[in-house]
Formats: structure tokens, C-alpha cells, sequence
């Protein structure tokens, strides 16, 4: 019998498992992050969102550029770095658990 194949095998489906819970993650991330990038008054009104508001986009001064433009991008790439984090470090951790066996 091949413990440490088995053992592997369990490490992997550890590892999809994750994978899959990250996956559904995905949908209630994108609804809160587009809820706060949303074109309302007291949002961010950020492009690619929902409710995106051109006039009022084009409407900032300098102070609201430098201050929202930047949380627009950061919270755009937020769930992809989530995303890929976790995957990342499941590789990693499987991997790692399956040649310490």
C-alpha cells in the first residue's frame, strides 16, 4: 500500500476544496466591491462599475482625482489578488505537505 501517495492524494483534495470555496467567494466580492465603486453620491464612481456616472467622473477637481482614482484601481484589482494569493499558497502548501510525507 502507497501511504504516501494517499496521503498526497488527500493534501490535493485538501487544496480543491479551497479552491473551490475561493471560486464561490468570487460573486459576493465582485456585489460588495461594485456597491462601494458604484456611481452614487457618496461612492467612489468608479468606471467599470454598475452605476457608473460619467458626469460626475469628469465633474472631480484635482483633491477628489488624487483621492479616488487611486482606491478605484486598488479595489479593481482586489479580488484578483485575493483570488490568486489563495490559489498560490494552496499549490505551495500541497506541494509542500506532499514531499514532507
Amino acid at each position: 500500500m502507497n501511504n504516501i501517495g494517499q496521503l498526497g492524494l488527500a493534501f490535493v483534495l485538501v487544496f480543491f476544496i479551497v479552491a473551490i470555496t475561493t471560486f464561490a467567494l468570487i460573486t459576493p466580492m465582485k456585489t460588495v466591491l461594485d456597491d462601494t465603486r458604484s456611481g452614487n453620491s457618496t461612492s467612489l464612481n468608479c468606471p467599470g462599475a454598475p452605476d457608473f456616472n460619467q458626469a460626475l467622473w469628469d465633474a472631480d477637481d484635482v483633491h477628489d482625482k488624487l483621492r479616488k482614482r487611486p482606491v478605484c484601481f486598488v479595489t479593481g484589482l482586489t479580488m484578483v489578488y485575493f483570488v490568486f494569493a489563495v490559489l498560490i499558497f494552496g499549490i505551495i502548501w500541497a506541494y509542500r505537505k506532499w514531499r514532507s510525507t
